[in-house]
């Protein structure tokens, strides 16, 4: 009985076809691959050459630039090169600012926030329990949360809303029982948020770098953190300017701790605190 030849093991990426897929990336996501970013474009990319048979990174690349008609390889590239690393209530001090400065200048109000570059969605869910205690005592009038990625295997995680069990350690615990399921599978024990969140949340396919743009125009918050991080000077300042386009007047930014705007702040936006930026009326 003759044994199956295993896929080989596909080539190393020239220098050549990694700026000429860099540079593709960076037109149509946004995403910055400098030189120091070589390595971990091959290593992420070496599972798909071997999925589809393709044994010379060179033709790989030619089918995603030439070939691909439909684009779906290309939604299959960016789901392994984009970076995904989020957790529930990550950088809490943020969340604190939220509910006890920024959220009461809009008591009273229906409540729209979007999480930009939601990832698997844990900020959206953070956001939402924030925003549903809030409801409860009748300070917000109710509230909606959005969320986009340009992963779209990652957003399927985020409506599905299950996640690993240790990931609750970092809500706080008068949050867990009131929002939280827990699994009866006692080896891979799972969290899943509760129906009534998930009814509050919109998860969509977009790009912040696109030509596409189905995001409302009245929201209250942005959240667009550790999203900037990825992109060159440039496209941080485009994608700030179309995010401020969707603000209400008053409406608050806030990026993460490692992209302040200090000293290039977009028209139409004043710094409220570090890494937090207010709408001009």
């Amino acid at each position: 009985m003759n044994k199956k030849t295993p896929p080989a093991t596909p080539r190393q990426l020239d220098k050549s076809d990694f700026r000429r897929l860099s540079t593709f990336i960076h037109n149509t996501f946004g995403i910055y691959l400098p030189d120091r970013k070589y390595y971990l474009l091959q290593n992420r990319l070496q599972p798909r050459l071997k999925k589809l048979g393709f044994t010379s990174f060179s033709d790989y690349v030619d089918y995603v630039l030439q070939q691909d008609k439909k684009g779906e390889e290309v939604f299959e590239m960016i789901d392994v090169v984009s970076t995904n690393k989020t957790e529930f209530f990550r950088e809490k001090e943020h969340f604190d600012i939220f509910q006890n400065e920024l959220l009461p200048c809009f008591y009273g109000q229906y409540i729209k926030t979007w999480s930009a570059g939601c990832s698997s969605g844990e900020e959206a869910y953070s956001l939402s329990m924030v925003l549903d205690e809030e409801k409860q005592t009748g300070r917000i009038a109710g509230f909606m949360v959005y969320g986009n990625d340009i992963s779209q295997s990652i957003l399927n995680k985020a409506v599905k809303a299950i996640y690993p069990f240790d990931q609750a350690k970092s809500i706080p615990p008068n949050y867990r029982h009131k929002y939280l399921l827990r699994s009866k599978d006692k080896e891979n024990p799972t969290i899943r948020i509760v129906p009534k969140l998930r009814a509050k949340t919109r998860f969509v396919w977009e790009n912040l770098v696109g030509e596409h743009d189905s995001m409302p125009n009245d929201f209250q918050f942005i959240f667009c953190r550790n999203t900037l991080i990825y992109f060159d000077q440039e496209t941080q300042l485009r994608v700030v300017d179309r995010l401020t386009k969707h603000l209400a007047s008053g409406g608050f930014l806030i990026l993460g701790h490692s992209e302040s705007l200090v000293n290039r702040i977009p028209k139409g936006l004043k710094l409220y605190s570090p890494t937090i930026y207010k709408k001009e009326i």
